[in-house]
């Protein structure tokens, strides 16, 4: 898939959302040695929740890719300046939640990838650990632990299985396609419960198993219902992509975070094509209601 393809790619996927292509307090560490120097951005011209810090990183490897919110596709590749001058004091979260706090990352320098690929200025931790997701500035967001279906006793885990099935088969999108009348699979799913509602983010699939032309059919679902409640899950969003096994779009949960003093919770997710992906933000705007509240520029060949 050409860089421009990609790019476009994650606008088709956001069925919810109705958007098209071109859509898209840190403290210093108990050392002193760890403080936030990203330059503030005056226009928040990509829809970034600027409660949310002005800079956020993820694991790459064994490194950092320290993720500038404000960059876009018309601004890459990243000029020497990225605006990350010094160390950031970042607190790591996974799915597990918070894994760490006021851990130190530093600005590194690697070799440009070169020809149309595009990358993430590059960083390291001070103490490097392999159990985390993603990270904010210190002290800006606060961590949610998930529970998965895998984990889930058995009874449970098969009717939470049951429950998303039947939510994803009851979308119109489902009902209209090559795929119509195969059962779903639900290839994994993390649960979450806040004060006012039980949340389940999960990966739906189903799939045409011709020799020679396999398909696959692929949700990502966020639904809610009533905290403690056994009502059917309602969905609040869903992307839907579909095409030929081997090229299939793969969007993946990070982490789950609460952001601002409403603790709007957020899932951080990462939106993978063959070559390369984007980033995104999908946040709770109302009651049964998430969208993306941002997306990254896209990175890769």
């Amino acid at each position: 898939m050409s860089p421009l393809a990609a790019r476009c790619g994650i606008g088709l996927i956001l069925v919810t959302a109705l958007t098209g292509c071109g859509d898209r307090a840190s403290s210093a560490s108990d050392s002193g040695q760890a403080t936030s120097a990203v330059s503030t951005v005056p226009v928040n011209i990509t829809n970034w929740d600027l409660e949310a810090g002005s800079v956020m990183v993820v694991a790459l490897g064994d490194n950092v890719a320290i993720v500038l919110p404000q960059v876009t596709d018309s601004t890459t590749p990243f000029p020497e300046s990225s605006g990350v001058q010094s160390d950031l004091a970042t607190d790591l979260f996974g799915k597990a939640g918070k894994i760490a706090s006021a851990t130190g990352v530093t600005p590194a320098t690697r070799a440009p990838p070169g020809g149309d690929c595009v990358a993430w200025p590059a960083g390291q931790l001070k103490n490097p650990r392999s159990d985390w997701r993603v990270g904010f500035e210190t002290g800006r967001v606060t961590g949610v632990p998930l529970d998965s279906l895998e984990g889930k006793a058995g009874a449970d885990s098969a009717a939470l299985a049951a429950s998303i099935a039947a939510a994803v088969a009851a979308l119109p999108s489902a009902t209209n396609s090559d795929f119509r009348g195969l059962p779903f699979r639900v290839r994994s799913a993390q649960t979450f419960r806040t004060d006012s509602i039980d949340v389940v983010i999960a990966d739906v699939v189903r799939s045409v198993n011709e020799e020679a032309n396999p398909r696959l059919e692929h949700y990502f679902v966020i639904a809610e219902r009533p905290a403690g409640s056994s009502a059917k899950y309602r969905v609040g969003f869903f992307s839907r992509t579909a095409g030929a096994e081997d090229d299939a779009e793969i969007t993946e949960l990070l982490a789950v975070v609460l952001v601002g003093p409403e603790r709007r919770p957020a899932a951080v997710v990462n939106v993978e094509f063959d070559e390369g992906g984007t980033l995104g933000l999908l946040e709770r705007t109302a009651p049964g209601q998430w969208r993306f509240r941002w997306r990254s520029a896209y990175t890769g060949c």
